[in-house]
């Protein structure tokens, strides 16, 4: 971490304590980001801290009180944030469920927690509908919370409970493991010792926070350092690409089993291409270069994941070294640790300045690890957790003399580091009494070309148990001929003695993608049928189609949609909520749909039936990026110096109230004008402090750009771009969301079309959308004509008198409809 960036102050004991002190350190830095619509929405440090007392009010007014539970099962987003954050700041405990469990497991820990209130969202599944919980959607939050106070004080201790993780859907009886603030906070300043963060990172979620690898790892700890987060709005592949190169991304926190397939991902694509010798000789070569030349030589992969990313952080199982130090010949950081639930998470991880992929790294400061007689992999320290919810016997079975049994195996090197070896659970202990860890078989049988993907489990033979392997296989591949190749270079008692190939295209796995072994012996054995697995996030899945967009974006199951149900009634899809749905058409599956092919009667047939006729196609608008470069604003400002404003001079008298309400804020505003004359933005462009005018675009109507002559002139003198009033809106709305999110201001005419002398004209209705989701400042601006000048078009002939008001910025309150918010900025601009 630079010595000169910004450094947090104490932790405190709890999490309040720790958000406090990173609002009062890193205040208006961005936290959180997430882009529903057409521009970022940003949660500073201030504002998370703010929220979260905002929705701790919330809770306090519906009779939520210290101790009391809060289920939180959703996906995630800053919402998600405010909810945990809100949850501690009302003294209440948070009981996360990830999105995608088990009806009957919800319903168990719901049964067991008895929460007083749960956090809900339009994507949850519909089983919390039967709950009996009182409900909060993420979806109405902000509007909820809107207005509210901060939230009565409540006294929080280290050892006060702050999650009940539940783990381990597999079973009936799943373990709620009870963590404090203590725990949490303990291991966030271990960790913290080994990984410092910068205020720079950037970091893309795309594991659960229901998750404590993605809490601590992807929440705290970033926060911790000043650094941002990103929530992207799908784990689709597009929709992941595209967010990385928007925020450009700098880490990524995954288990191992992701970065094989983004690594999988690339290779297929060499292979596609026919450059598989030219990919081996840049590897070859990449090992005697230095790494910041090994990310020039593979650029194209490093575009891909959008230019930036720099390093990736793993956990949850152990990482083939072969994999990492792939990774690291393209140029790309990795570090591993090792970690439990049980443990808040984190056991053991690798210095940044010390990485190694032979193990999980030596335990972080403050946690001791010790190997039992077994081999177990024993863990004390504050981190840890002091039992499982309602559940002793479970507590009393987890722990030896004080010392929390991990379920692991393992061992100590000579210098500390920590080495796994597999699940105590998973290990084949052979007749001969001889151990045998499938982990081991498994890494050497993926390393074959015919083999996808492999699981080894101990299954009945005569009196004992023999090794053997579940195969996935490539196509054509031939399984004698894989599992003789493996054998050949594994020892005798490894040797794999049966295989079987596997009936699906993925083995059952968790949400973090471990394979669920106990059902994959089931399978072998005849006991269970196999079932196909939930796709892996960039593995090989059939095509999405629309119907499954269309689920994502409503939060409907897909099975539960019908090709008669409408956008509008039925899904209660609004304006942007279609613009959402035709953007993510777009993204994932390449068809352009107008808006004007979409309203509120267009049924979710008539979408099918539009993609798949890849109807409305038509060359997309492209927008001028040239004028905001930095050596445009400099020509810009010299030109408007030198001819703009001296024109401006002759032909008009002007005269300017209301300037300080540009400057109350150094965010991006919109400025909302009326458009009554010609000049009008010469004119405008002259009263704006220079201050904002640096960083000022001019929207303007998009038949102007095909006229060659002002499709230069306009981007040379205003960083002018078009904007589309009809067909090719949602383009136009997201390159207003661009630049806005680069830093600059736009200037819109509402009306939509000039009117010289008058009157103004009604506002359109997406002036109100722009406002109300972009979470934008709109400052009215109203041109008076004292008197126009003679003729209008060329004011040099005579001088004209004319006065730029500015008034005070309006701000809407989320939720506010759309022609509500156009009406009162029309109302405010005629008003002045």
């Amino acid at each position: 971490m630079s010595k000169t960036q910004p450094q947090m102050g104490p932790f405190g004991d709890t999490l309040v304590d720790f958000l406090e002190a990173a609002a009062r350190s890193y205040g208006a830095r961005d936290a959180l980001l997430f882009k529903p619509g057409f521009r970022y929405h940003r949660w500073s440090y201030r504002d998370v801290w703010e929220g979260a007392g905002r929705v701790a009010t919330l809770l306090q007014e519906r009779g939520v009180r210290k101790g009391d539970r809060v289920l939180i099962w959703a996906p995630n987003s800053p919402h998600w944030v405010l909810a945990l954050f809100g949850t501690f700041r009302a003294g209440a405990v948070a009981v996360p469920l990830d999105l995608n469990c088990a009806d009957d497991f919800a319903e168990n820990v719901a049964a067991r927690t008895q929460p007083a209130a749960a956090f809900v969202a339009r994507m949850t599944p519909t089983a919390h509908e039967g709950l009996g919980i009182p409900e909060i959607y993420f979806e109405d939050m902000e509007r909820l919370i809107h207005g509210l106070p901060q939230p009565r004080p409540v006294e929080l201790a280290a050892d006060d409970l702050a999650e009940v993780m539940f783990t381990s859907g597999t079973t009936g009886n799943p373990k709620g493991v009870m963590l404090t603030h203590g725990n949490l906070t303990a291991n966030m300043r271990s960790v913290a010792q080994y990984v410092p963060g910068s205020p720079s990172d950037r970091l893309l979620s795309v594991l659960p926070l229901s998750h404590m690898f993605e809490q601590m790892g992807g929440l705290f700890l970033p926060m911790r350092s000043g650094a941002n987060v990103t929530y992207p709005t799908s784990r689709q592949p597009t929709v992941l690409s595209k967010t990385m190169r928007e925020r450009k991304v700098t880490l990524m926190l995954l288990v191992p089993q992701g970065l094989e397939l983004l690594m999988g991902g690339i290779e297929r694509e060499v292979r596609r291409q026919g450059r598989e010798a030219l990919w081996n000789r840049m590897l070859a070569l990449a090992g005697r270069l230095p790494f910041g030349a090994r990310r020039k030589l593979f650029r194209t992969v490093h575009k891909q994941l959008g230019g930036s990313l720099d390093m990736f952080i793993c956990g949850g199982a152990a990482l083939d070294q072969d994999l990492a130090a792939k990774w690291e010949l393209l140029g790309f950081r990795v570090a591993q640790g090792y970690g439990a639930t049980e443990a808040s998470p984190v056991i053991s991880f690798h210095r940044q300045d010390d990485p190694r992929y032979d193990s999980v790294g030596p335990p972080v400061p403050g946690v001791e690890v010790r190997i039992a007689d077994d081999g177990e992999v024993l863990v004390k320290g504050p981190n840890v957790t002091g039992g499982y919810w309602e559940a002793p016997e479970a507590t009393a079975e987890a722990f030896e003399d004080g010392w929390y049994k991990t379920g692991d195996q393992g061992f100590l090197d000579d210098e500390g580091f920590l080495h796994l070896r597999g699940r105590k659970k998973d290990m084949i202990v052979l007749p001969d009494g001889q151990n045998v860890f499938p982990e081991d078989i498994e890494a050497v049988l993926r390393k074959h070309d015919g083999v996808a993907d492999a699981v080894v489990v101990g299954m009945p033979a005569g009196s004992g148990v023999e090794v053997h392997a579940a195969l996935i296989l490539a196509d054509g591949a031939d399984p004698d001929e894989a599992v003789s190749w493996a054998n050949a270079r594994l020892a005798p008692h490894q040797r794999v003695r049966a295989h079987t190939i596997w009936p699906g295209e993925d083995f059952p796995r968790t949400h973090t993608l471990k394979v669920k072994k106990g059902l994959v012996v089931d399978v072998l054995s005849g006991s269970a049928p196999a079932r196909p697995a939930a796709p892996r996030p960039g593995g090989a899945t059939r095509a999405r189609g629309p119907l499954d967009i269309v689920a994502e974006i409503t939060g409907y199951p897909v099975e539960r949609l019908r090709p008669e149900m409408t956008l509008g009634e039925d899904l209660n899809l609004d304006s942007l909520g279609r613009v959402s749905l035709l953007s993510a058409i777009d993204e994932e599956l390449g068809v352009y749909l107008d808006e004007s092919q979409a309203n509120d009667e267009t049924t979710v047939g008539e979408i099918e039936e539009m993609v798949r006729q890849g109807a409305g196609n038509q060359a997309r608008m492209s927008f001028p990026r040239w004028g905001m470069s930095w050596w445009c604003r400099g020509v810009r400002g010299a030109i408007q110096r030198a001819a703009l404003f001296p024109v401006m001079r002759l032909g008009y008298r002007l005269s300017v109230t209301g300037q300080e309400h540009l400057l109350a804020s150094d965010r991006p505003m919109v400025f909302a004008a009326n458009h009554n004359l010609p000049w009008d933005n010469g004119l405008i462009i002259k009263a704006i402090p220079n201050s904002r005018r640096r960083r000022l675009s001019i929207a303007g109507a998009a038949t102007l750009w095909r006229n060659p002559f002002w499709a230069v002139v306009n981007p040379l003198l205003g960083n002018g771009f078009p904007f589309s009033q009809e067909g090719a809106v949602r383009a136009s709305l997201e390159n207003v969301g661009d630049i806005l999110d680069r830093g600059w201001t736009v200037l819109i005419y509402p009306e939509g079309k000039l009117t010289p002398g008058g009157p103004i004209q009604p506002f359109l209705a997406g002036t109100g959308l722009l406002a109300v989701e972009g979470r934008l400042d709109v400052v009215p601006i109203r041109l008076v004509i004292h008197h126009p000048g003679a003729p209008v078009r060329l004011p040099f002939l005579r001088r004209g008198d004319v006065e730029v008001r500015f008034g005070p910025p309006i701000t809407f309150p989320p939720g506010t409809p759309y022609d509500e918010a156009t009406a009162a900025i029309e109302r405010t601009v005629k008003s002045l």
